[in-house]
């Protein structure tokens, strides 16, 4: 739950790409090979009308989804690479001796061989979690339901909320627990409280599911489906208090914080004693709140609703949470509801597939500590560095240059900008895993990695009440994704995103600016979009701003907003332009920075080149190649800060004036065109 700003999102967990189209998209006409670019074109599409398809139709034709994806692009590619070379690699940890002189490569090949035992895990069932539901089955007091919370939040399984050591975010010295709101089995609080067709059809199988996996997990059918009515009920309570997508934008409503006295008089039945004393944490001094109104409607539930309504609900969260790790039959139940219901998917992934996901999930930093040895380009962090320092040259020249931000606030800039750090490749030093130890049991190694990473993990607990420690890398260097944290000010670059096609140290500059410039541009970006420029050079939530520089700021962003909220993902599904404010800004910014820092590095001059422009910007839509099912491309759209793929090109491109340049058939008429005064000037 670290408070980053991705390129990519996460989450179903960690990635939902955009869309390009239905996934049978076909090139309707001629297609050609642009001379100047190498690049296949269709033809049949005007560039004014659709650049996206313009570019990427070919491509998208050649890739149709496979059967156990949600949808295929470009960063599907690298990552299909990366689990390629992970699999390798766990494949000979597993074949290593059982205990050989090198402990880490043990943990990896018993992680493994244990997640690959189908028998093993078919045979024990729901054994591996028989402690966990005999905690929840022992509730019978208020103290106990509490209790029973924290139980299971050890273990990994956050029934009720998530929480972990974070970076204070007035106070960008210190780590303090933080703690967001949860409980939920469907993707977002929306989705309980839609009344649409489609909405109340997902409503239904949902509460199918659960009453499968109550079956499964040995409830008569008839009493599994009044179960299910009554996890349905609570959850939907649960939802109605959680914030909205866009309101978990705004840091000034989410910031929030508390001590413990004061929590436990306001929300006595959160059980904050007990949490605050999870074994191996530090201790907790304040505790920020990113929803207090959602810990209110919690502290009620747990005050008033029936005890066994909540050992339903526990037991049933606990059992799906783990369903991954259990008997086939729990995960054929997990994957026909989340991946078929909910995003489309005909199969699932093969066995392997399944497990490298879980374990480069758990022990990240021992997978990637093996992964870089092996295949990370010992020449991509000084090049990937160079083409950083380039970019924020040309950001600092470009805030010293706008007219619409007055001297004291550019001071600020220039100083945030400046002081934003950047980690690229991997990391110095890695995770300790000393401490974690491993067994035969699948669900049982999951539950010891999860626990372990609690505490001793890049968000641990074990961090709470002690200096920030700036060299802590929150994703592992595998990684096939970017972020920018605006507590800490900095930007990170695993390897997994640092290699073909968005970079490669042999290619032609114009490629890599325009692929990794943009998603270096883009993260720098994000430390001035709406939501990081409320962050100062230090990471504290401040306003440095003048206001009306402010003013000056979100009229320029409105232009977005409204750009953004016209483009129809699906009949009658718009992208919500306020929801992904922060990220079209960046995208904006990030592209504009990629393009004039390559003309600066390529001809010592920022003078529009037609002909050599051209082929920067037939490339920089490549990056974002989507193939996507409707099922998935809906749950994008509903909850994702990141538009659709076809809108990060086209949203951008149609806003930046050297793109008409190089494109003089781009013409008023056209159905992107954009007039100048519609263009927003940002950064």
């Amino acid at each position: 739950m670290k408070h980053v700003l991705f390129t990519l999102l996460l989450l179903a967990c960690l990635v939902s790409a955009g869309c390009s189209g239905p996934a049978d998209t076909k090139i309707p006409g001629n297609v050609s090979q642009a001379p100047e670019s190498g690049f296949v074109l269709n033809e049949s599409v005007r560039p004014g009308d659709d650049f996206y398809a313009y570019v990427n139709d070919a491509w998208i034709a050649e890739h149709p989804i496979p059967a156990d994806k949600q949808y295929y692009a470009t960063f599907t590619e690298m990552r299909d690479r990366v689990d390629d070379d992970l699999h390798a690699l766990l494949e000979k940890a597993a074949d290593a001796p059982p205990e050989g002189e090198d402990r880490n490569i043990t943990l990896l090949g018993r992680f493994y061989r244990s997640g690959m035992d189908t028998e093993t895990i078919d045979r024990e069932g729901l054994g591996g979690l028989a402690d966990l539901l005999a905690a929840i089955d022992a509730i019978d007091s208020r103290s106990d339901l509490a209790n029973a919370t924290i139980i299971l939040l050890e273990q990994g399984f956050g029934p009720v909320y998530y929480y972990w050591a974070e970076v204070d975010p007035k106070n960008s010295d210190e780590m303090i627990p933080g703690l967001y709101q949860g409980g939920l089995g469907l993707p977002d609080r929306d989705y309980y409280l839609r009344n649409d067709t489609k909405s109340v059809e997902i409503q239904g199988a949902y509460r199918d599911h659960v009453a499968r996996v109550l079956v499964l997990a040995g409830k008569p059918a008839e009493q599994a489906r009044v179960d299910a009515e009554t996890i349905y009920t609570m959850e939907k309570t649960l939802a109605a208090a959680h914030l909205r997508s866009e309101e978990n934008r705004d840091p000034a409503k989410t910031t929030n914080l508390y001590t413990l006295a004061e929590l436990e008089e306001q929300y006595p039945a959160i059980g904050w004693e007990a949490l605050s004393a999870i074994p191996g944490s530090g201790p907790v001094g304040r505790v920020h709140v990113y929803q207090p109104g959602y810990v209110e409607e919690l502290n009620s539930l747990l005050e008033t609703t029936p005890l066994e309504d909540w050992k339903v609900y526990l037991r049933y969260r606990l059992i799906d949470q783990a369903s991954p790790y259990l008997s086939s039959s729990f995960e054929e139940e997990h994957f026909a509801f989340y991946d078929a219901t909910l995003n489309g998917v005909e199969e699932m992934k093969p066995r392997w597939k399944r497990v490298v996901a879980t374990e480069n999930n758990l022990l990240g930093d021992l997978v990637g500590r093996v992964y870089v040895a092996e295949y990370v380009d010992p020449r991509t962090r000084e090049m990937v560095s160079e083409m950083s320092h380039t970019i924020r040259e040309t950001f600092d020249r470009r805030i010293e240059a706008l007219t619409w931000m007055g001297n004291s606030t550019k001071v600020a800039a220039h100083e945030k900008l400046a002081a934003m750090g950047e980690k690229i490749a991997y990391p110095d030093r890695w995770m300790d895993y000393s401490g974690l130890n491993l067994s035969d049991s699948y669900v049982a190694n999951v539950r010891a990695a999860q626990a372990y990473a609690l505490v001793h993990g890049p968000e641990g607990l074990e961090k709470i009440g002690r200096p920030v420690d700036r060299s802590t890398w929150f994703v592992p260097p595998q990684t096939v994704n970017a972020y920018y944290d605006p507590t800490q000010n900095e930007m990170l670059f695993p390897a997994g995103i640092l290699q073909p096609p968005i970079f490669d140290p042999n290619a032609d500059p114009a490629l890599n600016y325009a692929a990794l410039g943009w998603l270096i541009g883009h993260e720098m970006t994000h430390g001035f979009d709406d939501q990081g420029r409320q962050y100062d050079r230090d990471g504290n939530l401040r306003d440095w701003w003048t206001g009306e520089d402010a003013v000056n700021f979100n009229s320029r962003t409105a232009l977005l907003v409204a750009e953004y909220n016209g483009f129809e993902a699906l009949p009658g599904l718009y992208v919500n332009g306020n929801l992904t404010l922060g990220e079209n800004i960046a995208d904006f910014g990030g592209l504009t920075l990629a393009y004039h820092a390559w003309k600066k590095t390529e001809n010592r001059s920022e003078t529009a080149d037609p002909a050599a422009d051209r082929r920067f910007f037939l490339a920089a839509p490549h990056i974002w190649r989507a193939n996507d099912r409707e099922e998935t491309l809906r749950n994008l759209v509903l909850t994702n800060p990141h538009a659709p793929e076809r809108f990060r090109v086209n949203g951008v491109l149609f806003n930046i004036p050297e793109f008409y340049e190089a494109f003089p058939e781009i013409r008023p008429g056209d159905a992107l065109y954009r007039e100048v005064e519609e263009r927003p000037v940002i950064w």
